[in-house]
């Protein structure tokens, strides 16, 4: 019988890009997404819909997860991205992101059960670690997010393996010009785009190894360990 993962945040980008990986595996793939999805329907494909920052909503889809059978693996990767200045309604801005970055996985995990040897990832960014005043409610959420799935490592020992990815600024988006793409790679170690292969690569090696579990993994082209001194003052 074939291995079952669940994915949050599968519809498009990274999260479809890791749908399709494990599909390619032959694992059965439970996929969210918020909005639309633009996977293809497939018969080792179960796509369901939920806006993660309804509480509600998060406990539905949980009980949809749980009648799919026990997981194997899960990879909680949904996430809200809105810099402050733009938030209309502070409050409503500060629980979208701590509940669907931090509430939400803790609601799913409260009711799946897991099959023998599962491992989960969940998805923190490099800036958990670094503060960012623009984005400060999402930096925090994240924080939060990979406190409490390290926690969940030592609640779960001997029963799911937890991991925490931080990716960096591995792919752009069509909306990033040439001069922002030339400034992000400057302050990278490696210089160049990594794409979204790479976090699905540190994916499959967390959820694999099953001697791995309570690690933050970064993913960032050396982007956090950059020297940024260099990046702020000029040779002169």
């Amino acid at each position: 019988m074939s291995k079952r993962i669940f994915i949050t945040g599968a519809g498009r980008r990274m999260g479809k890009q890791l749908a399709q990986h494990w599909l390619q595996q032959g694992w059965q793939v439970v996929a969210h997404y918020n909005t639309h999805s633009e996977l293809a329907p497939q018969p080792n494909l179960v796509q369901l819909q939920a806006d993660l920052s309804d509480p509600q909503a998060v406990q539905a889809l949980a009980q949809q997860v749980a009648e799919c059978g026990p997981l194997d693996a899960m990879i909680h990767n949904a996430s809200c991205f809105t810099p402050d200045g733009a938030a209309e309604d502070g409050i409503a801005h500060f629980n979208r992101h701590f509940h669907v970055h931090v509430l939400a996985p803790e609601l799913i995990f409260q009711q799946v059960e897991w099959a023998a040897g599962a491992a989960a990832v969940t998805i923190s960014d490099i800036y958990a670690d670094i503060p960012n005043q623009r984005f400060a409610v999402y930096c925090a959420s994240k924080a939060a997010l990979q406190n409490w799935s390290l926690s969940m490592a030592q609640r779960l020992s001997g029963q799911v393996r937890v991991n925490v990815i931080q990716p960096g600024p591995i792919q752009f988006l069509p909306e990033h010009d040439e001069a922002y793409r030339q400034k992000v790679l400057s302050q990278s170690l490696i210089k160049h785009e990594l794409g979204y292969q790479a976090v699905v690569d540190s994916a499959d090696f967390l959820i694999s190894n099953a001697a791995i579990t309570g690690t933050v993994m970064r993913v960032d082209g050396g982007r956090f360990v950059a020297n940024r001194y260099d990046q702020t003052f000029s040779d002169q």
